[in-house]
C-alpha cells in the first residue's frame, strides 16, 4: 500500500486549489465578456 507523505498531500491540495482558481477565473472572464457584449449591443440599439 502506498503511503502519502505530508508533502505529497500538500501538493495534491495545491493542485486542486489551482484547478479551482483557474475554473473560477474562466467563469469570471466569460461573465465579463457577456456583460460587455450586452453593453455594446444596448449601446447600438439592439435589445432583447
Amino acid at each position: 500500500m502506498e503511503q502519502h507523505t505530508p508533502s505529497a498531500r500538500a501538493l495534491w491540495w495545491r493542485r486542486i486549489a489551482w484547478l479551482v482558481a483557474i475554473w473560477a477565473a474562466s467563469i469570471a472572464a466569460l461573465a465579463l465578456f457577456a456583460y460587455l457584449l450586452r453593453l455594446i449591443m444596448n449601446a447600438v440599439g439592439m435589445t432583447a
